[in-house]
């Protein structure tokens, strides 16, 4: 994935607990345990062991880990094989893999090319 923040990755490991909103400019990337909003202008990666209870705001998002809350993202949004997704999704563009769990709403912004 294309970093347009010269490099710059905020990674919070397995270990990590936040309870507390995150709001940052760069890509992030969770392996830990986040019960808040996160509101990045970059990209979020949320691993297998990554968990969030809260409100999500993203450029793009992949998630493989589990969800619980509202996400707004603003191009493609990725749910990877056995992730958990519970909450309504907005976003330009998704893909669901195969055997990844969805509980929600989808909304898709109509384009000016449609």
């Amino acid at each position: 994935m294309a970093n347009k923040f010269n490099g710059e990755l905020t990674h919070l490991s397995s270990s990590t607990i936040i309870e507390g909103d995150i709001k940052l400019d760069n890509d992030i990337r969770i392996a830990g345990t986040v019960t808040g909003s996160v509101d990045t202008k970059g990209a979020l990666i949320v691993e297998q062991t990554g968990k969030i209870k809260g409100e999500i705001r993203a450029s793009q998002a992949t998630i493989a880990g589990k969800i619980h809350g509202n996400i707004e993202c603003d191009g493609l949004m990725t749910l990877e094989s056995r992730s958990c997704f519970i909450g309504d999704i907005k976003t330009r563009q998704i893909v669901i893999n195969e055997n990844a769990e969805f509980h929600g709403n989808c909304a898709m912004p109509i384009t000016e090319e449609a």
